[in-house]
């Protein structure tokens, strides 16, 4: 931070800066490598996750990858609208009701951006159920018609929370109904599978989020509301993963378990290697997780990964 006569630039990183009187919040030109590398690795422990219940369940070749796609592009939607309804507000209370609405603004812009992205992304995976051999006619014509219902809902995410609420609900149905028909009808794995698909989700799509939106609309609004708004809508993600870390863990634990037991050889040698590649990547998210706000790594705008950064602002 620096004092008020100090040369106030007209711009921070290509973008319009915006001060608040005596005060300039510094925007760093590169995003942070730490959200980059954890949204790397959660999508890929997640092809990791589902190559193994694909081959546990038959599938082979291309059918992998692209069953990948669905649950990827399906989770990336569900919990970045996750974001966009339930830790995005309009107004805070004690911030400048205009500069957040600013802020909020900005961020449904990039809402809109981001959402146009990923609807070619859940349309290339809508057709995936019907090369899936276990599942039935009806239940790969829900799967694809839940994917076609986000790809759609998600474009007016934007214009209204309505939208975005719609697409949100069937979002949670389609990983719900995948939790169901990957559990052969066994109440308490529909649960665990479902639970833990729907934590993937909040995770994935709310590290989309942080970069896709968060860190562009904070740039643009460089100013201690702005700021302080980015870092409680921050700390609203961080308590989910908070959750949704520990249960990712747990229920994929248990979901492994359950095709051997606890020493089995099964998990040291052939396709059993991958729980363990799993775990470990999940450990690794954890550090970088830990990690980030030690080094206010979470965004480039100074006091967004923690506000105690502002001083007396």
């Amino acid at each position: 931070m620096t004092d008020s006569t100090a040369p106030v630039p007209s711009s921070i990183a290509g973008r319009p800066f915006v001060p608040l009187t005596g005060t300039v919040i510094e925007v760093k030109t590169e995003t942070p490598f730490l959200p980059k590398a954890a949204f790397v690795l959660i999508s890929i422990a997640s092809l990791v996750g589902v190559y193994f219940t694909g081959r546990m369940h038959g599938l082979e070749g291309v059918a992998l990858v692209w069953r990948w796609l669905h649950f990827w592009g399906l989770a990336l939607a569900t919990g970045m609208l996750a974001w966009r309804l339930f830790y995005l507000r309009a107004a805070e209370p004690g911030l400048s009701p205009q500069r957040v609405a600013a802020h909020h603004d900005a961020l449904l812009g990039r809402v809109r951006v981001v959402s146009r992205y990923l609807v070619p992304l859940l349309l290339l995976g809508a057709p995936v159920p019907w090369f899936v051999e276990y599942l039935t006619n009806t239940q790969s014509a829900v799967l694809t018609l839940s994917s076609l219902c986000v790809a759609a809902a998600v474009l007016f995410a934007h214009t209204g929370r309505a939208s975005a609420l719609a697409a949100f609900l069937v979002g949670v149905t389609g990983l719900a109904l995948w939790g169901w028909f990957d559990s052969a009808g066994v109440a308490s794995v529909i649960a665990v599978r479902t639970v833990h698909l729907l934590a993937f989700a909040a995770w994935l799509g709310g590290a989309l989020f942080n970069l896709g939106a968060a860190v562009p609309a904070g740039r643009l609004h460089a100013n201690i509301d702005a700021v302080v708004a980015g870092a409680r809508q921050l700390e609203r993600f961080r308590w989910v993963v908070r959750v949704a870390l520990p249960t990712v863990i747990v229920t994929g634990v248990w979901m492994a378990l359950r095709y051997a037991g606890v020493g089995n050889s099964f998990w040291i040698s052939g396709l059993g290697l991958l729980v363990p590649v799993k775990l470990l990547l999940i450990m690794v998210l954890v550090v970088i997780f830990i990690t980030c706000p030690l080094y206010r790594a979470c965004s480039p705008v100074r006091g967004v990964c923690n506000v105690d950064d502002l001083g007396g602002a």
